[in-house]
């Protein structure tokens, strides 16, 4: 099963000023999560269906697993400069 990949605004306007080499880092795991949605770390516990992953040195995105519609929503990317 793979899955789609879809950014939330909020998501998407965190991407502003973001590096080329980051950006590429983040396409990259996102590509990855896409066979494997669920190689990465558990945001909530009591809803393992949010979770986070590191995208390389640059940062971090948390998205969300809807299993059902074979969805991955990214709704947060944090970056460092």
């Amino acid at each position: 099963m793979s899955y789609r990949v879809e950014f939330h605004l909020s998501a998407l306007a965190q991407l502003e000023g973001l590096p080329d080499e980051a950006f590429d880092a983040l396409v990259k795991r996102a590509a990855d999560l896409v066979d494997a949605p669920w190689d990465a770390e558990v945001l909530y516990l009591e809803e393992p269906e949010f979770r986070h992953t590191l995208f390389g040195d640059f940062g971090v995105m948390a998205f969300h697993v809807d299993q059902c519609a074979e969805l991955i929503r990214i709704f947060n990317v944090t970056w460092v400069d």
